[in-house]
């Protein structure tokens, strides 16, 4: 805790320095542990030896917004579907990335391969950094999930 003293009056501030790099959680805000576990799953997709690992990680936790929402009649908590666009995004990510580098190893033997492999490694770190960012704002991905009867998420295009 801080003190402040400004002309004989004395204020209390409950600052430190690890407030001004992340807002402490409101009660409205119930997702922090969450929201630290997408950054490691961001993490692994970095490191592209691990990703696997964060697909199967994603597409759980995509599996299981999906039950918890089949579940509840009511409309998910903005947290939650912050979160559930996020993981949405990254199985999508990984998927697409997975055909392209089917492509570029199919056609490495022409010239055109390596063409579309350096477009994928482009593309890869670009959906990474982008929804790195996104969750840094804590913005939701243009992601839709959609159960058996609703869609929930944005619709725009990617």
């Amino acid at each position: 805790m801080m003190e402040q003293r400004a002309a004989g009056k004395e204020t209390h501030i409950n600052a430190t320095k690890e407030d001004d790099i992340m807002p402490m959680p409101s009660d409205n805000t119930s997702k922090w542990p969450e929201l630290t576990f997408l950054v490691f799953v961001y993490a692994l997709y970095i490191l592209a030896v691990t990703a696997p690992l964060g697909f199967l990680i994603s597409a759980f936790k995509v599996y299981r917004f999906k039950r918890m929402t089949e579940r509840n009649a009511e409309v998910p908590h903005h947290e939650a579907l912050l979160i559930a666009t996020h993981y949405e995004w990254l199985v999508r990510t990984f998927v697409f990335m997975g055909v392209l580098t089917m492509a570029a190893v199919g056609l490495a033997y022409y010239i055109v391969g390596y063409i579309i492999a350096g477009i994928a490694l482009a593309w890869w770190f670009y959906r990474i950094i982008r929804g790195a960012t996104g969750l840094i704002a804590h913005r939701s991905m243009p992601a839709t999930i959609c159960t058996q009867s609703l869609c929930y998420g944005q619709a725009e295009s990617a």
